[in-house]
Formats: structure tokens, sequence, C-alpha cells
């Protein structure tokens, strides 16, 4: 994460309480519970019509069939469903590396169908659910919430290169499951791991790619997954990131990527750095800008023309440093760097 995104409250956040409620005080005490079936009546009045009046594909179904299932469970495997709840909402200390997650295949072991049904469950949630008139006229319109968390600021975080779209569109860019729901349930709705993101990072490096374990040997016997950290996507700290570029040949318009190293170094979180690299494809990012027509245009007819007029490297430089994260000047200033090696 080049820059954490600023959280901001908003209703819509509060419908984690919903799940939170369902799941913990009903679906997972249904052996403690005399009703033999699921039905709105169990459930606090004011999310009734959050099941009655939605299609019952979305709610109703799913959490009936859990409800039956949790019926023949026993304490320990409630337990594991129940720190799924609590564990995977806690979206910065799963990113620290504090707490573990509990993840879907976990929850097959115990039940497929139960898995299947809650899983069906959190994804018609964003699917469906939060944008039907029983959930938005409650807790808010997502498309809204949307435009106050971008507000004016059009750079895409995570890589900081390509663009979102601002509170000014009538659309938005997507807002990505930064612990991919693929994997994780119960986070699905929990706003502090919905992220605005550019296309080029949702739609083509980032995809499902589990942010916390790194998958050793992938497709292969003795396959395994390593517990990894992970940037929080709404700290209130900037990474403290460094960026290094060396050109492998005179730069001119025939560099290509295979001609740059890029070395991404972090003091206090380089493991962090790591899982950013390989969840964004951030390298391979930037050393495609760095071979753009538009970035050889910029060297040549602003920084030399600069340099014509007396200017020297340093004063360039430290003019870049004053708005460092502004017009790609976090990359641009280790690709001048690198050229004047």
């Amino acid at each position: 994460m080049l820059k954490p995104y600023n959280y901001s409250y908003s209703k819509i956040q509060k419908v984690q309480s919903f799940v939170n409620h369902v799941m913990l005080d009903v679906i997972f005490n249904a052996n403690k519970i005399a009703a033999p079936t699921f039905s709105s009546a169990l459930v606090l009045h004011k999310y009734r019509n959050l099941i009655d009046d939605i299609n019952s594909d979305y709610i109703l179904t799913p959490l009936s069939e859990a409800y039956i299932i949790c019926k023949t469970l026993n304490r320990k495997q409630i337990k594991l469903l129940k720190t799924a709840v609590h564990n995977n909402n806690k979206i910065r200390e799963l990113c620290n590396g504090d707490i573990q997650p509990v993840k879907y295949d976990q929850i097959e072991n115990i039940n497929v169908n139960l898995k299947k049904a809650i899983k069906t469950f959190c994804d018609c949630l964003y699917d469906h659910c939060i944008k039907l008139a029983p959930f938005y006229n409650i807790y808010e319109d997502i498309n809204a919430y949307y435009k106050t968390v971008v507000k004016k600021s059009s750079v895409c975080k995570c890589c900081g290169i390509n663009k979102v779209l601002t509170q000014f569109h009538t659309h938005r860019s997507a807002l990505d499951h930064y612990l991919p729901r693929k994997h994780y349930p119960f986070n699905s709705l929990n706003f502090k791991n919905l992220i605005p993101i550019c296309d080029i990072c949702n739609s083509k490096y980032k995809l499902s790619e589990d942010t916390l374990y790194i998958t050793n040997n992938k497709g292969k016997k003795d396959e395994s997954k390593t517990r990894t950290v992970a940037f929080y996507p709404y700290s209130r700290t900037t990474p403290d990131i460094e960026i290094d570029i060396t050109f492998n040949k005179t730069f001119d318009s025939t560099i290509e990527p295979k001609d740059i190293e890029i070395d991404l170094t972090s003091a206090v979180s380089p493991d962090k750095v790591t899982s950013w690299d390989r969840i964004f494809g951030i390298k391979e990012n930037f050393k495609a800008e760095c071979c753009t027509d538009e970035m050889r245009m910029y060297y040549e007819e602003q920084y030399i023309a600069d340099m014509n007029f007396g200017k020297t490297h340093e004063q360039y430089i430290d003019i870049l440093e004053r708005n460092k994260y502004g017009d790609m000047n976090f990359l641009k200033i280790p690709f001048l760097e690198a050229i004047n090696k």
C-alpha cells in the first residue's frame, strides 16, 4: 500500500452488526434454541425486514440451511465458527499478524454444506443485498459511501500509478475485498476490508490473491501455505517504502523492463512490502511505467529543459520531494536518480 486510505465513518458500516448478530446470537446458537427451523422471528426486531423483504435465496434460505446444520455441531466446531466471525473482522490485527484468520476450507472440514450456505449468505450480502432498498434505506447507499472515501483523489493508493473515479463521477471504481471474500467468511461487508482500487490492480493483478498467505510450490504435490503480513489499508501512518531503480543500459527509447532492476525496501516493514509487490505486481507495474513514452517525454521535455535553464538535479529532486505522492513523483524521483547514476 503506497498510501493508506482515510477511514470515513458512516452508517453503512453498521451493517456488520447485522451479520454478527445473526451468526453469533442465532445461527451458531442453534443447538440452544428451541425453534426447529430458522425464521426472522429469531433475530432482533430491527433486523427482521432485512430478511423478510429480501429475495429468500439471498438470506433466508442459506441461513435456514446453516441453522439446521449448526444444531448438530459440537462445542469445538461452534467455537471455531464464532472465532471466524470475531477474528475475520479484525482487519488491522490480521494484517499485522497478531491473530489468525479462519478460512472457508476450515469450515468445509466441518461440513461442506455449511460452508456453501455461509458463502452464499456472505456473497449475496455484497453482490445483491447492500444494493436493495431494505438495506440502503437503513444504512446508506454504497455508492455514496465510496465517494466519502475517495473524495477528490483520483490516484489508486495501491499502485500510485493508475486512476480511480472520484466523488465527481456518476460511476465508481471497484471496492475491493482486501482480504478476499473467496477465502475469508463474514467480512464481505466489513468496510475496513473494502478499498477503492483501480481496474488494473483489481482485475489484472490482485484478483483473489490471498493477502495473508503465500502459496509455496503452487499446483504441486507438496504445495503449502505460509502465513505472512500485509499493509493495513486504513492505517494512520504512511508506509516507509524506499524505491531504488537501476538501468542496466543507457536510458533511451529502446528501454524495456528486462533492462531495469527495481528494489522495494522498508526498514520497518520488509515483509509487508514483499506482500504488496506479490499482491499488486508492483515491480512489474513500475518497470512498465518507466518504459512508457510518457515517462521518456517527461524526462526529455521537462527535466532536461529545467536543467538547460540552470536548475540542478538536486534542486529538481527537492521540488519533487515536496509533493512526493502527487503526479507519480514517488516513482519519478528514483527514475531520475537511476538515469543520473
